[in-house]
């Protein structure tokens, strides 16, 4: 079976779509569109793809079984919506699903009717770090958590040059809600699942950039009693791109890691296990997570917490994990979607063992997160998150 495709927005994530669509052998890519007419027409000719200025007419001319859609996040609705009334069955598109509440349920509802799905491209999931948090947490390996910090900070080159001339102007159709917290939050909701965000309080602060939030910070309270603070600014003078770390808190361990280094910080990933897992657990749990392509140390060792002349005791033997320098695999997700609709299942070979794909229903319950973030920030109030 060949899936022919297209791809809607040829920037930077739309033309690595593309790049990734052309590797697949089961996928043509016949079509590309972006508003700049020489970009569509010098990434449509590496492809042996037509071009298009306009999406309505690619979906008119091209009988697409699927469609990468990689527009600025608040122009998502308009190329979802064209490809669903147009008869695409599939489509994969970038987050968030939306900016609005509004839009995510109008696409969302759009896409039931004609019987479509939406994939939403969460990429950290594909991530072997966030894949190996997935399983130490679902297995219950650090107890229950109860509580969980992330940051996810951009450069200030970001919202001020990343996408050259246009960069303010979309920049200030955004945020870091929307751009930065939208992986945040799907992450929460992905591995704590079926727990659910029931209220948030959040601040912002908007005294550099002017046109877009610098940042914001937000508490999150799920219907599981565990609560998490998120944070994500896009102002800082690092001189990486991004700097991404976690902490979670358990009942009877803890797990941290830093995915991508600011400050001289070094990427790692580190799991203290709880007293219930055995030596012969742990050397499980790392079998398991090398059969995934995770290379992880199994620790037995002895901490004794010291800070100058404080000491706390213990001395006490732990199990743990350790990993550095995991694979960033962006796009294990997206050939997880290709599979899925070859296989007819959110969760095809490609995706075992990680729950069911993400899809429109994840996109609107990730949107409303964020929407109550925005919200309270505004408001300075506690926001209900309604389901």
């Amino acid at each position: 079976m060949s899936l022919k495709a297209g791809v809607v927005g040829l920037g930077i994530l739309g033309s690595q779509h593309l790049d990734f669509l052309r590797q697949e052998p089961e996928v043509e890519v016949v079509a590309v569109c972006d508003v700049r007419q020489d970009v569509a027409a010098s990434l449509a000719a590496q492809a042996g793809a037509a071009s298009y200025a306009d999406y309505e007419a690619m979906y008119r001319e091209n009988k697409l079984d699927l469609v990468a859609v990689a527009t600025p996040d608040p122009l998502h609705k308009g190329p979802v919506l064209s490809a669903v009334s147009s008869g695409v069955p599939y489509i994969i598109q970038e987050k968030p699903m939306a900016t609005t509440v509004a839009d995510a349920e109008e696409m969302l509802e759009a896409a039931e009717r004609k019987n479509a799905r939406i994939f939403i491209n969460y990429a950290n999931r594909g991530s072997a770090f966030d894949r190996a948090t997935y399983r130490v947490i679902r297995k219950g390996l650090i107890g229950d958590v109860v509580y969980g910090e992330v940051h996810l900070d951009d450069n200030i080159s970001v919202p001020t040059k990343m996408w050259g001339e246009r960069t303010e102007e979309w920049v200030s159709g955004s945020s870091t809600a929307q751009f930065l917290l939208s992986h945040v939050i799907d992450f929460l909701l992905w591995v704590f699942a079926p727990a659910k965000v029931t209220e948030v309080y959040a601040i912002a602060q908007q005294k550099v950039l002017g046109y877009t939030p610098d940042l914001y910070d937000a508490f999150l309270t799920l219907d599981s009693g565990a609560k998490f603070r998120v944070k994500a600014e896009w102002i800082k003078h690092i001189d990486t791109l991004v700097e991404f770390a976690f902490s979670f808190s358990g009942s009877t361990g803890s797990l941290f890691y830093t995915k991508r280094p600011g400050f001289g910080a070094v990427e790692g990933w580190r799991a203290n296990l709880g007293d219930h897992v055995s030596t012969e657990g742990l050397l499980s749990v790392q079998e398991e997570l090398a059969q995934e392509g995770i290379a992880a140390r199994a620790l037995v060792h002895q901490p004794n917490p010291t800070a100058g002349a404080l000491q706390a005791g213990g001395a006490k033997r732990a199990r743990g994990l350790e990993a550095f320098e995991l694979p960033q695999d962006w796009w294990r997700i997206v050939r997880g979607f290709v599979d899925a609709i070859l296989q007819d299942t959110l969760t095809p070979s490609s995706w075992q063992g990680y729950g069911p794909l993400p899809t429109g229903i994840d996109g609107l319950h990730q949107t409303q997160v964020v929407s109550a973030i925005v919200q309270s920030a505004e408001t300075g109030r506690l926001v209900p998150v309604c389901w």
